[in-house]
């Protein structure tokens, strides 16, 4: 049985990111696993009950959970590290290490080095699982979600307002994107489970409304295509292939 092992920092990010390409993997029996490193317990809360972070968090995990029981995977792994404070934590990089030999994943799927749109722990999650695959000495292919340069800059604007992003921020709004992406992945068949993850996540959205919580248009340039770049920084053709099977 193939496995992919993704990370995620907060309840969301695999729905927006690589949803449509676990369902597609699930349908194909793939086992897939979602670590999430935090509860999202210091987001905002749009379903209007009180932001209390503890009740946050129970919450977040129920939507996470709900989310990937519609993608039809596996229930999601928490790791219950600070919300917002994954700069400051060390040392998870042999944890992560750890987690790539036992489960030996045919791949490995994270955000990318814009961090979608420069959140601080997008950013150190990304910087952990990249280091703790650089140190194995034969890793699986590790793919970065591959977002089209400039669409998640409207909530970059809006994060780094809100004062979340740092002064300055760690990332320039004009590295927001990735130009160029290694692989493609057509969703089309598995866009309404992607849809369905989303929804899942109530607490964040907006009127309960999918569609809500970015820019309109966003939502929808997602749920046809999933992008990767690849860590290795080449095309490799095995990896390829190995996700056209999803397709198949």
């Amino acid at each position: 049985m193939n496995t992919i092992l993704a990370f995620i920092a907060h309840p969301d990010d695999e729905s927006y990111s690589f949803a449509g390409t676990l369902a597609l993997a699930a349908r194909q029996g793939w086992r897939c696993l979602v670590h999430c490193v935090t509860h999202g317990e210091r987001g905002e809360r749009h379903d209007g009950q009180p932001a209390l972070p503890s009740r946050l968090a129970d919450t977040r995990e129920e939507e996470l959970t709900a989310s990937c029981e519609a993608l039809r995977i596996e229930p999601p792994r928490f790791w219950g590290l600070p919300d917002g404070q994954l700069h400051a934590h060390r040392g998870e990089q042999h944890h992560i290490q750890q987690l790539i030999q036992r489960e030996a994943p045919d791949l490995l799927l994270s955000l990318g080095p814009d961090g979608a749109y420069g959140h601080p722990d997008h950013l150190a999650l990304h910087r952990w699982v990249t280091e703790a695959w650089a140190a194995l000495g034969d890793p699986p292919p590790l793919l970065y979600v591959a977002f089209p340069p400039g669409l998640f800059l409207p909530q970059y604007e809006k994060c780094r307002q809100s004062g979340i992003m740092g002064d300055p921020p760690l990332v320039a709004p004009g590295d927001i994107g990735t130009p160029a992406h290694h692989y493609q992945v057509d969703i089309t068949r598995r866009q309404r489970a992607k849809l369905r993850a989303i929804e899942s996540h109530v607490s964040q959205l907006p009127g309960g409304d999918p569609r809500a919580l970015f820019p309109p248009g966003i939502v929808d340039s997602l749920l046809e295509t999933e992008r990767f770049h690849d860590a290795a920084g080449v095309y490799q053709e095995d990896v390829d292939r190995l996700l056209a099977e999803l397709t198949g």
